[in-house]
């Protein structure tokens, strides 16, 4: 042991002589310096949390002061500007729709059968406000008379059969002279408030389509369904 010791001396006092033990102290206190300020830069470290909390003072925002409102009323006008915007253009399109409908030709010519099943039609496409409005088919008359010489037929149509003091009155009730619908003045049609069917009648009126009555037509031949299945 007591070699060992004087290995141990001899060589710590040599390193003494030669300045390496002040060497590594000097290289050590280096290091724990350096590592102590990097320990303060750190996450933990005493300078980062003073500068964090340098910046988070002044950063700090007044979530009051922040005018929600504003952002708000910008929110509304944009939802209310875009849901105006599809709701114009699916009025429009329903529109336009509607005007291409009314604006179409009307036919040259067309027989009553055509005629019938078209008015029948429209009345099937209504809204009535209680099923009870309409029978389940339309109800149709024609009447041959003569005018002026000529053969003339009278038109008469029901959505619902219905007897008063014994005499039915006619939803629809047309004049048929020279092959050509004749509307009589006692009507009260008008043109600014059609009903889809009227508007059709009054088409035909006022292109002069002529409209054929077979000698053997049967309005059983006729499509009078105004009732579907869940009526």
């Amino acid at each position: 042991m007591q070699d060992i010791q004087k290995v141990v001396n001899d060589q710590v006092s040599q390193m003494i002589k030669n300045g390496d033990i002040e060497k590594v102290i000097q290289e050590g206190v280096q290091k724990s310096i350096e590592s102590a300020i990097r320990l303060q830069f750190e996450s933990y470290g005493s300078v980062t949390k003073q500068l964090n909390k340098a910046i988070e003072e002044g950063l700090k925002i007044n979530v009051k002061d922040i005018p929600f409102e504003s952002y708000t009323q910008q929110m509304g006008v944009a939802v209310k500007t875009k849901l105006g915007s599809l709701f114009a253009e699916q009025a429009s399109s329903r529109f336009l729709s509607e005007i291409d409908s009314l604006l179409a030709l009307a036919p040259t010519e067309i027989t009553i059968t055509e005629l019938v099943n078209a008015i029948a039609s429209s009345w099937k496409t209504d809204e009535p406000w209680d099923a009870d409005d309409l029978d389940e088919y339309a109800t149709v008359e024609v009447k041959p008379w003569v005018h002026g010489g000529q053969l003339a037929y009278t038109l008469n149509m029901w959505k619902k059969l219905e007897s008063y003091s014994g005499k039915n009155t006619a939803d629809l009730q047309l004049f048929i002279s020279d092959n050509k619908i004749r509307i009589g003045h006692k009507q009260s049609y008008n043109p600014t408030c059609f009903s889809e069917h009227e508007a059709y009648i009054f088409k035909l009126y006022s292109a002069g389509t002529i409209i054929t009555v077979p000698e053997d037509f049967d309005a059983d031949d006729c499509d009078l369904t105004l009732k579907e299945a869940e009526y």
